[in-house]
């Protein structure tokens, strides 16, 4: 088990000499000494880690010097720790006499106290610890409040909604077809004037979309500990990369807390990670084996070990930019006190896409991150969040429960759990780069899982649409469910819709009956619906392109109606999988080409 420790606190550079005076028998000069007590003093930082940083010492030296510094146990006490255990102290973010104090505590119940760096804790952690850990991971959110975690049972009323509306449909098309040929005709372009009058809006968003502030630098001393995530499956060939790029980040390795959160059933991410000369601020944790095997069970599992009192989320293949740190800082510093994340742009690095990427970049990219997102900000609907570069406070991920282990889109739920209990989220002014899926048999499992996710969100939300209605409010009940619910049954129906279009035209009989004002009238307006989509999703991707400088990519819009198709495919797929294996996680693989690889 870990012992429990004291709040950190740093006196005057005197104070802190006197406490590292110890390491002068270790080596460290005296000049590097006070420099460091002087330094550390100023910006509010433990002493030791100026030194670690700067290379006059290391973490397991200094491990070795403070343990020899320790007072010995008390005589009589070997008595009582026959019958304790060994309790863990983090020793590295503490001053000594903060280390004295927790060792007190630890001897104090009859244990025995072990020193550890981060990178060793969870490696050394009692197997029992880690079971217990993830089993906390997996099922703490099902447990407390099983009503917002897809791992409970489906509502009864949507498995009668489900056996009722086909039911219906085929009965009234073998009594009054004509009739239920236009009621559903009525009903299927609901999503679809769900999806284009978001797209309308989202075009003024992103005409206005403002220009980045330049950064001011704040101080070293007020900067907070800040705790880097990112999740790690499979992924032995890109960790290099991986490293590069975190370690470009803007911001003092003194307050980075950076986990590496990898699977225990991934020995070659393992080894790829053991080969690598981790910096003291990174660590690797790695998850055991419990049900389900998904990224929001290895994120729960990080938060619980995470120290710091921002918590951002990145992929294995993301290279974000040097500043967002910063930038997500001063966003929570002037943004409402209900700000709860706030959501970073994403771009693709592809070096040559291909045209499954260059939709993507358009689509799901340009178009989303700045346009569709700004317009459910400004208009205050919740924002399904993306999967990668979202910065939180910790006490807010701790006021939600952290993620839902069980559903395969965390981010989206998440994104609707923060509006349920009065948050907000914000677009931050900065950009995470990552690799696209360039090839079909890549694409279609992660939108597939996409897909899926998005089911799993909408029923795990409108379990109960009472609740929902008088926590979202009106307008948050609808955008709630034009969204996100528009997009699932909008990629179900769009085939469909194509269909009867197409049957129409070739007979001119099914939509509409010729004789009948009603009929030409609706049929009149699913066109207009249809038309409406395809231009509206193109003009946003085409500004969004052109703010991005991606002008390259506008004459593949023309290919935009097929790439919908394609996730009419994905969402089938996905459908099929809710009821069949709605826990599997489906991993997008990644190469190891980086931004700084490809200029």
């Amino acid at each position: 088990m870990s012992a429990p420790v004291p709040r950190r606190e740093i006196g005057s550079s005197r104070d802190l000499h006197d406490q590292y005076a110890f390491l002068l028998d270790g080596g460290i000069a005296e000049r590097d000494l006070s420099r460091a007590c002087e330094d550390g003093s100023a910006r509010r930082i433990a002493p030791h880690l100026l030194l670690i940083h700067s290379g006059l010492l290391s973490g397991p030296r200094y491990l070795e010097l403070l343990q020899a510094r320790l007072p010995p146990r008390e005589p009589g006490s070997d008595v009582s720790l026959a019958a304790g255990v060994t309790e863990i102290v983090d020793a590295l973010p503490l001053t000594p006499r903060l280390v004295e104090a927790a060792v007190a505590e630890v001897r104090r119940r009859g244990n025995v106290a072990l020193l550890l760096m981060p990178q060793q804790i969870d490696w050394s952690a009692p197997p029992e610890t880690r079971r217990w850990r993830a089993d906390q991971a997996a099922n703490s959110l099902l447990r407390r409040r099983p009503e917002m975690s897809a791992g409970s049972r489906y509502a009864t009323w949507h498995l009668v909604l489900a056996a009722v509306i086909p039911g219906l449909a085929l009965g009234g098309m073998l009594v009054v077809p004509w009739i239920t040929l236009m009621a559903l005709s009525a009903f299927v372009t609901l999503p679809f004037l769900f999806i284009v009058g978001l797209r309308v809006i989202s075009l003024f968003a992103v005409l206005r979309l403002p220009a980045p502030k330049p950064l001011v630098e704040m101080p070293p001393a007020q900067l907070p500990v800040y705790s880097v995530i990112v999740p790690l499956f499979h992924e032995a060939d890109v960790v290099e990369g991986l490293v590069r790029s975190l370690s470009r980040l803007d911001y003092p390795t003194a307050r980075l807390d950076v986990m590496l959160v990898t699977e225990s059933a991934d020995p070659a991410t393992h080894a790829a990670l053991r080969r690598l000369a981790l910096p003291p601020h990174m660590r690797v944790l790695v998850v055991p084996d419990v049900p389900p095997r998904t990224k929001p069970k290895a994120l729960n599992y990080a938060l619980q070990q995470a120290r710091g009192e921002y918590v951002v989320v990145y992929d294995a293949e993301d290279d974000p930019e040097p500043d967002q740190l910063r930038r997500a800082l001063r966003m929570f510093d002037e943004g409402p006190a209900n700000l709860m994340c706030g959501q970073g742009r994403l771009a693709l690095y592809n070096p040559r896409p291909g045209w499954i990427a260059r939709q993507l970049m358009l689509e799901e990219y340009a178009a989303l991150f700045d346009a569709m997102l700004h317009a459910l900000v400004r208009l205050g609907l919740p924002v399904p969040l993306g999967g990668t570069s979202n910065h939180f406070p910790r006490a807010a991920l701790e006021a939600l429960g952290g993620w839902d282990a069980y559903n395969v889109t965390e981010d989206a739920d998440l994104g609707i759990r923060i509006a349920r209990i009065g948050g907000v989220v914000a677009v931050l002014d900065s950009t995470t780069f990552e690799e696209a899926p360039d090839t079909l048999a890549v694409w279609i499992p992660q939108r597939t899982r996409w897909m899926k996710g998005f089911m799993q969100t909408w029923l795990v939300h409108m379990r109960h649409p009472k609740r929902l209605l008088r926590e979202l409010g009106p307008a948050g009940f609808l955008g709630f469910n034009a969204y996100l619910g528009g997009i699932v049954l909008s990629a179900l129906i769009h085939p469909l819709f194509l269909i009867a279009l197409g049957w129409e035209a070739a007979f001119g009989r099914v939509l509409t009956l010729p004789e009948t004002l009603l009929g030409g009238v609706l049929f009149g307006f699913s066109l207009f619906i249809l038309i409406g989509g395809y231009v509206s999703g193109m003009v946003i991707a085409a500004l969004a392109a052109k703010r991005r400088r991606l002008m390259g990519l506008l004459p593949h819009l023309v290919l935009m109606p097929a790439y919908w198709l394609l996730i009419s495919v994905a969402a089938y797929r996905a459908l099929l999988q809710l009821m069949s294996k709605p826990y599997l996680w489906e991993k997008t693989p990644h190469s190891a080409r980086r931004v700084d690889d490809v200029g």
